[in-house]
């Protein structure tokens, strides 16, 4: 045989054990978004704070960001077209439908509804609430929404199903209790009610699961007395693949479990938040959200964690952006240190991509997908990169 057959019937071995092509589900991922100050009446199609801002302005930036087949925020406020029984307390949210509507039509296709300012127009604002995304949820654009309802639906995972992969979401927060749902009312899930929430995500029968929570003390960039063991239990008990934490209005640490094909991002800060303080001019780990995104395959039945990427974004209490890319290494910089500060051996690490615009990208093997290969490939070599895309 010539050395040419030779190195042809080596390439065809390799590519004839490589596994066969695989479904690749990407899923993107932002914190606390809502549309109105406190007490401010939501105009359906424009933002105010400080200046005015149509929807289409304060969504430009992100827009280019949703490019996953699931694409979560965490609604930090009651959605309706009135206001219920308004609380007393400090900060009280109220957002339009017609804006949510605006992130449904950009792609938006996954809503944490737990957390403490669901309750904010009191039962009737939970109802509202309820009422809106039920009514949005159709066969032909089916929506992940969790963590209000009644008790069959508020503990339960809701599961969708892209691209023929089955994908679960539950939601939860921090509280009093005082808004649990019962058989009949809805109400909202609470962390209190941890076990039974674990107990519908272990049974649910889905490839990928999702757990959002909200938790932690605000404005402190390190993790709270036993958050790690927490939100741990998701990945450990119940198979979680993706825990998405949010409330203290800061980035926190972000934890990878290769082994487990899960990662645990435990807080991502503010993401579209006008009620929200302004960061922007804070010391560098206080002054941005961050924008996730993870990529999935199925190889073998099992959903497999290839790729997670950590977005920077300024201007988060107004008109989300990105950041200089000095200001964006900074951030991604910090954000290493303060994952090994509090998390040691468990710390994703993101190497700095500085294209399209700058981000964090950790890659953990192939084969990849698609988008994930568009992305790992840049930065490594590996039979994945420099042999043809079997996808």
């Amino acid at each position: 045989m010539s050395s040419c057959s030779r190195i042809v019937a080596a390439l065809v071995a390799v590519l004839l054990a490589l596994p066969a092509a695989a479904q690749e589900i990407v899923i993107t991922f932002g914190g606390d978004t809502n549309f109105a100050g406190s007490r401010q009446n939501p105009n359906p199609d424009l933002i105010r704070k400080w200046g005015v801002h149509t929807l289409d302005e304060a969504t430009a930036t992100l827009k280019t960001e949703w490019t996953g087949d699931i694409n979560f925020v965490n609604v930090e406020t009651v959605v309706g077209d009135r206001n219920g029984a308004m609380s007393g307390k400090r900060f009280v949210f109220r957002s339009h439908p017609e804006q949510f509507r605006h992130l449904m039509d950009l792609g938006v296709n996954a809503f944490a509804l737990a957390n403490n300012h669901s309750w904010d127009h009191g039962w009737p604002g939970i109802e509202m609430t309820q009422a809106f995304f039920s009514g949005e949820d159709r066969p032909d654009r089916p929506l992940l929404f969790a963590g209000i309802g009644t008790e069959d639906v508020a503990f339960a995972p809701k599961v969708i199903e892209v691209k023929g992969v089955r994908i679960a979401l539950s939601a939860m927060s921090f509280g009093s209790g005082a808004f649990s749902p019962t058989a009949t009312r809805a109400g909202m899930a609470y962390n209190s009610q941890y076990d039974r929430i674990l107990d519908g995500l272990r049974e649910a029968e889905a490839d990928i699961k999702m757990l959002s929570v909200h938790y932690g003390i605000e404005n402190d960039i390190n993790l709270g007395w036993g958050q790690g063991e927490m939100f741990r239990r998701a990945v450990e008990e119940a198979g979680v693949n993706l825990v998405i934490g949010h409330h203290p209005h800061v980035v926190r640490a972000v934890e990878v479990r290769p082994e487990d094909d899960a990662a645990i991002f435990y807080s991502l800060g503010n993401f579209l938040f006008i009620g929200g303080a302004e960061k922007d001019s804070k010391p560098v780990g206080h002054d941005y959200g961050l924008l996730g995104k993870a990529y999935f395959d199925m190889t073998g039945g099992r959903a497999r964690l290839r790729a997670l990427e950590a977005v920077p974004l300024k201007g988060v209490h107004e008109v989300p952006r990105h950041p200089s890319p000095a200001r964006a290494t900074a951030q991604v910089t910090h954000l290493n240190g303060l994952s090994e500060r509090n998390l040691g051996a468990l710390a994703a690490r993101f190497a700095l991509l500085s294209e399209p615009t700058p981000r964090g990208l950790a890659c953990y093997g192939g084969p990849y997908g698609p988008a994930a290969r568009a992305r790992c490939c840049t930065m490594e070599r590996s039979v994945h990169c420099d042999l043809p895309d079997l996808m």
